[in-house]
């Protein structure tokens, strides 16, 4: 018997000329978990324009799984397009197959673990530079030790880079992408507000700074051993350059983005988990204290953090980086039983699958236990997607979760943080899920 597939129904609600665009740039968490109890796929408008949004993981995977229909677009992955070029994270096709393959090498074994080593060094200075019994803005701190350690990696030492004012125009601008993704109209960007004009200055900073660097490493030609030169001295098969300087720009640009801020909030949210979850407090310290009995983490040591990798698992989970991903029908097309045309926009959320109390009970409380491996269940690991699937997966996956576990190790092996009575830190608006503030007190362990 032959299944009819269906077309899948409209969302209620919605505005005359701004459908749902109002709820997505105001409630954006709250609208797609909304829809997580509906149909797998269900169809929302942003303005007139209808956006099909996939609810369910497996279909999730399947569209990521299938970059030949269903491509990287969209009105969201558009805006994105226009901060960052053909990077890694936008390109598609074989394109995206022969840069991510271009780039593999950077994020081998051996090249993470001498990144390991220059992670450790760097959070251990960062550490002794903390006045104990003072207060700190840890989710400035965070910022800071994420974007040194995605610069060590990307620019040898000695390269001449303003890192707080690097870190400050990154800030801006995804507070600025985000503005520009919910905003429906696309009107309210362009208006001469000072919001809007610290976005495009902050983004022509970043771009004027990154061409800057690429044109004194291209002057210089020598092999400084860090990602931007293996980007410089790659060869095609006819032994010509296989970037142009506009493609290492791109993807220059694209690791600074993915490889600091989404590591940065991360870890920021982290610590204030811990600090207001005492038993977590209590198990992490046990056991950075029996693994490394005061010491730096270094990368032989992550495999045996395990309680660690659960705290910041929870915390990814918690905490979403990201609440959509946006991709476009390349022609004609069926998904779990459901019609959806060519050339149409697809939307899938990690943040609603994330926070499904039927996949993941009591999905607001922190609870890291619940990835102990006889608690864990095969739909909960199916939905855990932080870092993508498929060929858009995160090349730099595997180098995230090693930073992530030698920082947090490493710190709380010598300092604990303790949240400020009264303080109450939120996500901000932006493309990723940034603390507000977070002040903390530094104390010695």
């Amino acid at each position: 018997m032959t299944t009819i597939a269906r077309q899948p129904a409209l969302t209620p609600g919605g505005m005359p000329l701004l459908g749902h665009g109002l709820d997505m740039k105001r409630r954006p968490g709250d609208l797609l978990l909304s829809l997580q109890s509906g149909d797998p796929v269900t169809v929302i408008r942003l303005g007139r324009r209808p956006m099909y949004v996939i609810n369910d993981a497996d279909l999730m995977r399947q569209v990521m799984r299938a970059p030949d229909i269903f491509a990287r677009g969209g009105p969201i992955t558009e805006r994105f397009r226009v901060m960052f070029g053909n990077g890694l994270g936008i390109s598609d096709g074989e394109f995206h197959r022969r840069q991510r393959r271009l780039l593999q090498p950077a994020f081998h074994r051996s090249r993470i673990i001498h990144y390991s080593s220059l992670i450790s060094a760097l959070v251990v200075q960062k550490v002794e530079e903390w006045p104990v019994g003072e207060t700190l803005q840890v989710e400035r701190e965070m910022d800071e030790l994420a974007l040194a350690n995605v610069t060590q990696v990307i620019f040898a030492p000695g390269t001449s880079l303003d890192q707080r004012r690097f870190m400050d125009a990154t800030g801006v601008v995804l507070g600025g992408l985000f503005r520009r993704m919910t905003d429906t109209t696309g009107l309210l960007t362009k208006l001469p507000t000072q919001a809007n004009r610290r976005y495009r200055e902050s983004e022509e900073y970043l771009r004027r700074t990154i061409h800057e660097t690429i044109r004194e490493y291209r002057a210089s030609g020598e092999d400084r051993g860090d990602l931007l030169s293996m980007m410089l001295l790659a060869r095609d098969d006819d032994g010509g350059s296989s970037m142009s300087d506009q493609q290492i720009h791109d993807e220059v640009l694209t690791f600074f983005i993915a490889g600091s801020n989404t590591i940065s909030n991360t870890l920021a949210w982290a610590f204030h988990e811990i600090a207001t979850h005492p038993e977590v407090e209590r198990q992490l310290h046990e056991e950075v204290d029996r693994v490394l009995a005061g010491r730096a983490a270094e990368f032989d040591d992550v495999a045996r953090l395990e309680y660690t990798r659960r705290v910041l698992t929870e915390t990814l989970r918690l905490r979403t980086q990201g609440f959509f991903q946006t991709r476009t029908t390349t022609r004609d097309t069926e998904l779990g039983g459901y019609r959806i045309p060519g050339g149409e926009a697809i939307l899938y959320s990690f943040y609603a699958l994330m926070h499904n109390p039927e996949i993941f009970a009591e999905p607001e409380t922190f609870d890291a236990d619940r990835w102990l491996p006889d608690r864990l269940t095969a739909v909960q690991r199916n939905a855990f997607m932080p870092f993508g699937a498929g060929v858009h997966g995160c090349i730099g996956e595997t180098f995230s979760w090693t930073e992530l576990i030698i920082v947090l190790a490493t710190i709380a092996a010598r300092r604990r943080l303790v949240s400020v009575p009264g303080h109450q830190p939120r996500p901000k608006p932006a493309v990723t899920m940034p603390v507000d503030s977070l002040p903390m007190t530094v104390h010695r362990r």
